[in-house]
């Protein structure tokens, strides 16, 4: 794996059981009874595999990426990534899926990984910055010590805000680079703690309540999924027909909504099962058989 931690590696200060004893005893405030079953020293690692798929094995979770609770991304990156290679694995084992569906995990989930790495590390520096500042002066009646809260709440407003606020990580993700996305080139800036709602191809369909108070996303079927915007289904017949001939699983879905058209900003999106945007356009896509096929792995956009 590579070693992200520099010098944000953080030794347990427990360095024995008696020492975990007295701590704990002095933490409860109470006389009670307990067994120590165990004790280890625990550190705080930022870590990144290299490589998430040798073969016929992959990683994912904790054994690809290693984030600290700071933030709060390890369980959400871990189930982002049983997600992507859920509903890839089901494509290959059904017989719809290309050699390129699988090969997309790594490519999709590794960029994600490092990034909320990043973003764990980011969420720490604020959290360490703020509790430098504390100490016995904390404690004080003084103007010294009314003075060092002061500054403590003031900084801390500020740092502690970084461990709190990650929505940017958690749902502003896209892929860059996939082999399965219709590739645009730009792009919005990834952000660890705003959030854009963006139908940018590579990232997550933004959620949108429709008129009659239901999620959009509640109405979109399992498989891939081509989403009408401007009252017009064009391009579908040919779509479907070219998915079809794949046997993967699609749908039409014609949605009348102001909000979702404000939103995702284009009449037609081809929507694969995660949610993620593979395609977007005002009109029918030129080459629906060559769409599908990247979107199902078999080729990549610069095939002809």
């Amino acid at each position: 794996m590579q070693d992200s931690t520099k010098h944000f590696t953080l030794h347990s200060q427990v360095e024995s059981e008696e020492e975990m004893k007295e701590m704990f005893e002095r933490t409860i405030g109470q006389q009670i009874k307990y067994r120590l079953v165990n004790c280890n020293p625990w550190r705080q690692n930022l870590l990144l595999a290299d490589n998430y798929r040798k073969k016929r094995v992959f990683l994912a979770g904790d054994s690809a990426h290693l984030v600290i609770p700071t933030g709060g991304l390890g369980m959400n990156t871990g189930v982002g990534d049983a997600i992507d290679l859920g509903w890839k694995l089901s494509g290959v084992i059904s017989g719809w899926g290309g050699e390129g569906l699988l090969n997309s995990y790594e490519i999709e989930r590794h960029q994600i990984g490092d990034r909320n790495v990043g973003a764990s590390r980011y969420a720490s520096t604020g959290r360490r910055k703020w509790r430098t500042l504390g100490g016995p002066i904390m404690f004080e009646e003084t103007l010294k010590g009314d003075k060092a809260r002061a500054q403590l709440h003031k900084v801390a407003d500020v740092e502690q805000r970084k461990t709190n606020e990650m929505i940017g990580a958690e749902l502003g993700y896209r892929y860059v680079g996939s082999p399965i996305i219709w590739t645009e080139p730009g792009g919005p800036e990834h952000l660890f703690r705003t959030y854009e709602p963006s139908s940018w191809s590579g990232a997550r369909l933004p959620h949108v309540w429709l008129d009659d108070g239901s999620a959009l996303q509640d109405q979109i079927p399992n498989g891939y999924t081509y989403l009408c915007l401007n009252g017009s289904t064009a391009g579908s017949e040919e779509l479907s027909a070219a998915f079809l001939k794949l046997c993967a699983p699609f749908k039409i879905l014609e949605i009348d909504c102001q909000a979702a058209r404000d939103i995702y900003q284009h009449s037609f999106l081809l929507i694969r099962p995660d949610l993620h945007i593979i395609w977007r356009g005002n009109e029918p896509h030129k080459n629906p058989e060559h769409l599908s096929m990247v979107a199902t792995g078999h080729k990549t956009i610069e095939d002809a």
